[in-house]
């Protein structure tokens, strides 16, 4: 008797390996991943649930996808974040680009690739777990 494994689809890829809940529309997928902050100002702690937002634009090329995030990191994270996102296994493809603002003691650090969603979905996974409090 032949078995077959079921074909995941692409918002259960992402469910997976991000941890976070998908919204498929279609072309797009958007995943939405929180995570807890805490930054400190003086003598003040501030304690804030951050939605990260993630999101997939289909190109219909070979599955690659247009690849998106947005991620808020202390000053601390970042290059923990960074040295795991390198490291992860496979290498940042040629097209990868990602652009690093400060506001207010934290770090936005934005991301883009055209890759397979999974590969993008894992090295940032890995990322994010290597920053969890």
């Amino acid at each position: 008797m032949i078995s077959a494994q079921p074909i995941e689809t692409v918002a259960e890829i992402l469910k997976k390996t991000l941890e976070a809940p998908v919204e498929d529309l279609g072309d797009l997928y958007i995943v939405t991943k929180q995570r807890d902050l805490a930054i400190t100002s003086g003598e003040y702690k501030m304690l804030f649930k951050i939605n990260n937002e993630i999101t997939f634009q289909d190109l219909h090329q070979q599955g690659k996808m247009l690849n998106k995030a947005e991620i808020l990191l202390l000053p601390e994270e970042l290059p923990v974040f960074s040295s795991a996102l390198i490291n992860q296994g496979s290498s940042l493809p040629s097209n990868y680009t990602q652009r690093l603002v400060m506001e207010l003691d934290v770090y936005s650090l934005y991301m883009e690739s055209r890759e397979l969603p999974k590969q993008f979905a894992e090295r940032l996974a890995a990322a994010l777990k290597a920053i969890e409090l």
